[in-house]
């Protein structure tokens, strides 16, 4: 797949895969020094520190797990079509130009029929 058109989503992709791997590199390097803090420190405060290194671990863990998550929906996002915007109201620009020429608030009624 190639993103040629949309070389954003390509780094955005990109960009997440990294954080992906740094971020599970870091967790497995906080999930080893866990364990050699219980056991080197094998009282009640090494099984605390422990303890809060592996709440750490499984942080970064689930942080990487939501990295990979974001670059597969901008993968997604990038096999989407480019398209015409979906319907809604369209927005003024800079320009001082009106954007559509319907004037003031329409509030829509449960008689009218759609359209108009």
């Amino acid at each position: 797949m190639t993103s040629s058109g949309r070389p954003e989503l390509q780094r955005a992709r990109d960009w997440s895969s990294a954080l992906a791997a740094a971020l599970d590199a870091a967790a497995a390097e906080v999930g080893d020094l866990a364990q050699r803090l219980a056991a080197g420190w094998p009282d009640s405060h090494g099984r605390e520190w422990s303890e809060r290194l592996q709440v750490l671990r499984h942080t970064l863990a689930d942080d990487a797990d939501a990295a990979l998550r974001l670059g597969q929906a901008v993968e997604r996002a990038t096999e989407e079509p480019i398209g015409p915007a979906s319907a809604g109201p369209r927005l003024g620009g800079t320009a001082a130009r009106r954007a559509d020429d319907e004037r003031g608030v329409r509030i829509p009624r449960l008689d009218e029929p759609p359209g108009g």
